[in-house]
Order: C-alpha cells, then sequence, then structure tokens
C-alpha cells in the first residue's frame, strides 16, 4: 500500500499545495510537488491563504545545513510545526484555557524541543545518557524477547481472520518499552495507550462512553491523561524507584528541581513520543515491504543480518515525521536564498530523504542499502533523542518478523485510515490477513 500524490500537471509553482489536509487525505504525501520544488526552487517562499508565509526547504543538503546551524534558526519561534492560522488560533485558545486551569504559566514551553541553547540543552542531558547506543544494546534481550511474543499474539490474532496491523503488532513494542523504562505499571498501559491514541486521532470515537459526543471523549480523555502524570510525579516522589520518571522528578538544573509544569511536559513528551514515532514507523514500514515482495524475502532469508540496513532504510522511505519549524534569528543564506530575521523556514523530512543527489533510485524500497544518510531523526542539536533506541525497537520486531516469516502470507484486507495531521504521517488502522 503505497502513499501515492496527485499529479502535479502544468500547475505554476503558486499552484502548488503542501498543506491542505484534504489534499493530503486524497493524495498522501505530495512527493510529485517535492521533487519539483527540488529541481525549481528548493527553498521556496511559500504564500498561501490561512497559513502564515514561510520558506519550504525540500532538498537533502539545505535540510541538513539549517539543522546544524542552531545559532541562526531556532525551534523558540512563533511555530515548531507548520499548521494552519485557524489551527495555530484554536491552539493558542486550548493553551491559555488549560494554563489558567492548572495554574500555569501560560507563555511557557510545552516542553524541550520548543527550546534552544542553553535550556533545552540542559533538559535533553538529564535523561541523553539513558538513550545511548550502549544502554539501548544492553536492552537488547528484553527487547528481542517482548518483539517475539508480540509477533506471535499478532500471528494467533490473523487465525481468527483479519487483523489490525496498527492496534495488534504496531503500537505494542514501542508502548510497552518506554512505559518500561518510566516504570509505569503494566496494568496501565492499555490507559496510556487510549490517552495518547485520542491525543494523535482527532478524529477516532473509539474510547467514546455511552452519550458522549467527539469533544466531550476529548476533553474526559485528556483530563483522564493529565491527572494521571501529576499521580506519576506524586508516586515517584514518595516512593522513588530505579526508572525514568524517578530520575526526572529528582533531576535538577542549576541546583533547582524542575517545576511542575516542566515535569509534566517532560514525562508527556517521553510517553506520547516514545509511543507513537515507532508505531508508524513499524506500520508503514510493514506496508511498504507488503508493496516490495522481494525485499520480504531478503528479510526472510536473513533476518538477523539484514535487519540494521532495513531498519534505516524503512525511516528513509517511510519517514514519518513530515516537517519541523526553525525560525531565523538573524539574516542567513539558506540554498542560494536570504532567509530574513524573523522569517520561517519548513524543513520537508521526506523531501530530503527522496533527494536523487544524495539516495540512489530514492524512490525505491532498498532494503539493503548502505549507505544511508537520511535524515528521519533529524539533525543536529534537536536529533531525536529516542533515535537509539526507536532503533533496537524497530531491529527487535522487524527481527521478529522475518523469523517468523510473518510478512511472506501477509496481505492488505482494506485502506487504511489516515490521520489529519502535517506533523507525522500516521496510520490510525489498517486491516491485514493470511494471504
Amino acid at each position: 500500500m503505497a502513499i501515492t500524490s496527485t499529479a502535479l500537471g502544468g500547475l505554476d509553482l503558486h499552484e502548488i499545495d503542501l498543506h491542505s489536509i484534504d489534499r493530503w487525505h486524497a493524495g498522501g504525501y505530495p512527493w510529485e510537488a517535492w521533487a519539483r520544488l527540488r529541481r525549481e526552487a528548493p527553498v521556496y517562499w511559500y504564500e498561501r491563504p490561512g497559513m502564515d508565509p514561510a520558506w519550504m526547504v525540500t532538498r537533502h543538503a539545505d535540510v541538513k545545513a539549517v539543522s546544524a546551524d542552531s545559532a541562526s534558526v531556532v525551534n523558540s519561534g512563533p511555530q515548531l510545526r507548520y499548521a494552519s492560522q485557524d489551527y495555530n488560533a484554536r491552539a493558542r485558545l486550548a493553551r491559555l484555557r488549560k494554563a489558567e486551569l492548572h495554574g500555569w504559566d501560560a507563555d511557557a514551553a510545552d516542553d524541550m524541543i520548543y527550546l534552544d541553547a542553553p535550556d533545552h540543552t540542559q533538559l535533553r542531558l538529564l535523561t541523553s545518557r539513558l538513550f545511548t547506543p550502549a544502554r539501548c544494546r544492553a536492552m537488547a534481550a528484553m527487547l528481542d524477547e517482548h518483539a517475539t511474543a508480540i509477533v506471535a499474539d499478532f500471528e494467533r490474532a490473523l487465525d481468527g481472520g483479519d487483523a489490525d496491523l496498527v492496534n495488534d503488532l504496531a503500537v505494542k513494542l514501542p508502548l510497552a518499552t518506554i512505559c518500561s523504562m518510566l516504570g509505569l505499571p503494566s496494568s496501565d498501559w492499555a490507559d496510556i495507550h487510549r490517552w495518547t491514541d485520542a491525543m494523535f486521532d482527532v478524529d477516532t470515537m473509539r474510547w467514546a462512553l455511552p452519550g458522549e459526543d467527539r469533544r466531550a471523549m476529548r476533553k474526559r480523555l485528556h483530563g483522564e491523561f493529565h491527572a494521571y502524570i501529576d499521580d506519576v510525579i506524586a508516586t515517584k516522589r514518595a516512593h522513588p524507584g530505579d526508572d525514568l520518571a524517578t530520575h526526572l522528578v529528582q533531576a535538577t538544573v542549576d541546583g533547582e528541581p524542575l517545576r511542575h509544569q516542566e515535569l509534566h511536559g517532560y514525562l508527556k513528551l517521553l510517553i506520547s513520543g516514545g509511543n507513537e514515532t515507532t508505531r508508524n514507523a513499524t506500520s508503514r514500514g510493514v506496508l511498504a515491504l507488503l508493496d516490495e515482495p522481494g525485499q520480504i524475502a531478503l528479510l526472510e532469508a536473513d533476518p538477523e543480518g539484514l535487519v540494521a540496513t532495513l531498519v534505516d532504510e524503512v525511516v528513509r522511505f517511510t519517514s514519518p515525521v513530515i516537517q519541523f519549524v526553525r525560525t531565523a534569528t538573524r539574516d542567513v543564506e539558506v540554498g542560494g536564498q536570504t532567509v530574513r530575521a524573523g522569517q520561517m523556514v519548513v524543513l520537508w523530512y521526506p523531501s530530503a530523504n527522496r533527494d536523487d543527489a544524495v539516495f540512489h533510485e530514492p524512490d525505491r524500497l532498498d532494503v539493503t542499502r548502505t549507505p544511508n544518510d537520511h535524515l528521519g531523526f533529524g539533525h543536529g542539536v534537536h536529533f531525536c533523542l529516542g533515535a537509539n533506541l526507536a532503533r533496537w525497537e524497530l531491529k527487535a520486531i522487524f527481527t521478529a518478523l522475518g523469523r517468523a516469516g510473518t510478512l511472506s502470507r501477509l496481505e492488505v484486507a482494506g485502506p487504511a485510515r489516515w490521520l489529519t495531521d502535517l506533523h507525522v504521517g500516521t496510520i490510525a488502522e489498517v486491516a491485514v490477513r493470511r494471504r
């Protein structure tokens, strides 16, 4: 089930649409539009009704250069994720209401991703040593055991007919891993999945109680998740353990403990980020492989030997994180264009990961591809904190799928339901079955 794109035909550049949710629903990732921009206008000034104007950056070299220049372009600007003016206005209103409800500072950053040095650096260092390659390597046996059990459960689900690739397979390992690291009991994991699913899937009604409309359901779920994180903070303070949540609760910056609002944002970031991003790479990686039976054959012939290159290729090819926004702090040249101080630049990672100046046959999934200088986890000081963990999780799940021979006997049973989001390419559900 490839993610397709509508043809551009003879459209002028000013007619290219990178932002309309309806267009994304109808055509998926705009591969052809990105390819044309890379050829003709790799740093393109984008002005469209209902959107704040910004520079669209589509070439690998330029995305990488902007990501590396943390002095000239920063995260702490007016937007971190490119979205409509209407969406941003609603988000600001919700933020003010939340701050009023909880007695928080409405102007404080939600989490460290919105910050720059030195604040970002100090907060990142609190947990970065827990996500090093060595630390993740030490978890390999546990990840392998979990992944093997998850694939066995998935096979049993398939014995009964159709299964949901997302909820019966992709979500389980990242959810179990980050919750275990945080010291959250397994009895809470189903609730955590429910809360984080509702954060990203604004269309779902699967968690509604009888008589609830969508707004009431979402308000209740957000309130439950907020209260849960409050309880985690209180519990770890009263009963500290050897876990990531306790580590954060006890951490200090410049000799001072994190404020409750900072702790709340940090824990929410770890839970949601650790749960969602790897799930998307798994589900979309499986769908990409189902389109390429020859690549599945390579995996199943040598799961352990092939999985390292396969994982990076899956991240490159699917590019779950679509874009981040940076804001110029001073006039800076990007790809031959002068970006003025205060202007925004949008970094389109899927486009960078299909740049034929870097990747041979970039539109082809090649699980043996090496080298693979993809930007699926970002680059520079904001490189994904959990990239090492994501790689080890993906290694574990695809190795288990390869050993079991699951993919060569699998097919898609119905259309995928995609979420309405310009930041992460997420599948909410897709039915699969045995051939």
